[in-house]
């Protein structure tokens, strides 16, 4: 039998595109660990325990708070590209291939470039952000990842029929933050990048117009959703593909050894999400105890002791060990699929290949809410209802606590964690739905996920603002990073200066 790309263009075009390993060696050598590199390695991972941020986008995190601190002494393009894959270097976000990488593309003129934005109409701020997540790609040794973009893009693009000028935008960038696991910097690079290599500061100002456009779209949010549940089969076609990319292609012969190559593929793919999932709890466990210590410690003991004169011992230690122990808890529960939804998952990848052009017609196509607009007056009446039962969970909550002996303000700090927590766990049970297909039938909304709403719809306000406010991140950018690299550079230059006197004293 022929190979499928045979049977649908994008397919065929993807195919095309890909380099089988040939233009990536991923088995990467990060070189030797001196003294600088140990301390500056050691700094960084102390940095990135404190933030909830997916391994994929910690590089690029890392290379924007670099710029961000450089920029305050210069604005020089060759002060900034030696700086930056200075300390690049030193906290090992950099094989010795990605070096040669970063060196061969030129970071000076590429600096130049985006330092020439500053005067322009998009914020400062974005400008560096954009920056970073344009140098990440670029020293990224990983080509081939984002050729499966564009795929999932012309796939969803079948199954997503809404009446929006927009749409277009909105599915891109919903399957670029669902698949890819972009976060709003990439993206908005991303969407620079498809104006092609030219850019002016009216092309830049526009790509980041849009970007806000399809962000702050009020469809955004349903098509995210639906994407999501879509992205399954996409994620086990990429992983399949990135097991051994020298045999892809013989892997789509036939159904019997691509069902063969999947169930293998996915049997290892899941294996390491279990211990993806442990990583992400923990993470979130110990971001949560942290903020809660300097939390409680740094505003509810003053506060009770200041506005009560008294301790209340019991809220207070509810409000310490109840956060870290609920998020250990969540996570514990989250389980990954079972046999017969694996078998479902590579079914289902087969059958989008090998029937690309019927996915229009499946009954979850995502279409415009009729039953919304035809409820007219019910519309309102069930709004009204929902805004009481948002109310009623949290007063319910309040009144519980107040059944305990919390005061006031131990209720909001309670509620303030329980919201985030909530929120965390569930981005973490994201991770564990990777793998998880349901089929195309018509998502059911349980009693259970009903009560979860409200109290998920404030975490998320709630931990948006947080990571702006994030006291532990300030205390580590603004007061901590500056100098420990001021004295990293020195002790780099003195290591250096040793050796060299070393080389030029050493008597035969």
């Amino acid at each position: 039998m022929g190979i499928i790309l045979a049977m649908n263009k994008p397919l065929e075009a993807l195919l095309s595109r890909l380099s089988y390993g040939s233009r990536e060696s991923l088995g990467i050598d990060k070189g030797t660990n001196g003294f600088v590199e140990t301390l500056a390695r050691g700094y960084e991972k102390a940095r990135n325990a404190i933030e909830y941020r997916a391994d994929n986008l910690v590089r690029r995190a890392a290379i924007e708070r670099i710029l961000k601190r450089t920029f305050v002494l210069s604005r020089d393009p060759k002060f900034l590209s030696e700086n930056l894959l200075k300390e690049l270097k030193w906290a090992k976000y950099l094989s010795i291939e990605e070096t040669k990488r970063a060196q061969d593309a030129n970071l000076e003129e590429v600096l130049s470039e985006y330092t020439s934005f500053l005067s322009g109409t998009v914020p400062q701020e974005w400008v560096v952000k954009i920056a970073s997540a344009h140098i990440d790609e670029l020293i990224d040794l990983n080509t081939d990842y984002k050729e499966f973009t564009l795929f999932a893009f012309q796939v969803l693009k079948q199954k997503i029929k809404l009446n929006d000028e927009n749409l277009d935008l909105l599915i891109y960038f919903a399957v670029d933050k669902i698949y890819s696991g972009s976060d709003d910097e990439k993206i908005a690079y991303h969407l620079l990048k498809l104006a092609g290599k030219s850019v002016t500061p009216e092309i830049f100002a526009e790509a980041w117009k849009l970007f806000n456009l399809a962000k702050n779209h009020k469809g955004l949010s349903r098509i995210t959703k639906f994407v999501r549940r879509q992205m399954p089969p996409l994620v086990l076609f990429r992983d399949i593909y990135f097991y051994d990319p020298e045999s892809f292609k013989e892997s789509l012969v036939d159904e019997e050894v691509f069902m063969s190559k999947a169930k293998e593929v996915l049997e290892v793919q899941l294996h390491q999400t279990s211990d993806k999932i442990k990583t992400a709890g923990s993470r979130s466990v110990l971001y949560v105890f942290l903020t809660k210590m300097i939390l409680a410690f740094g505003l509810e003991v003053p506060f009770e002791l200041l506005v009560f004169k008294d301790l209340r011992v019991l809220s207070l230690v509810i409000n310490l060990v109840f956060p870290p122990l609920f998020m250990w808890i969540m996570v514990s529960q989250m389980r990954l699929p079972g046999k017969r939804e694996e078998e479902a998952l590579v079914e289902r990848t087969w059958y989008i290949l090998k029937n690309f052009d019927d996915l229009e017609n499946e009954e979850d196509v995502l279409v415009e809410e009729s039953e919304e607009k035809n409820l007219g007056f019910l519309y309102w009446v069930f709004s009204t209802l929902y805004i009481v039962f948002f109310v009623g969970v949290f007063a319910a909550i309040f009144f519980v606590l107040g059944k305990i002996g919390y005061t006031l303000f131990s209720k909001l700090i309670f509620i303030f964690f329980l919201t985030i927590i909530a929120f965390f766990a569930y981005r973490v049970s994201q991770i564990s739905k990777l793998y998880s297909w349901k089929g195309v039938s018509r998502e059911r909304t349980s009693s259970i996920s009903v009560l979860a709403l409200p109290i998920l719809t404030i975490g998320s306000y709630l931990s948006m603002g947080l990571a702006k406010l994030n006291f532990l991140a300030f205390v580590f950018d603004f007061l901590l990073e500056a100098p420990f690299k001021l004295i990293l550079g020195f002790v780099d230059d003195w290591v250096k200066f040793i050796a060299v006197k070393k080389e030029s004293q050493v008597i035969d």
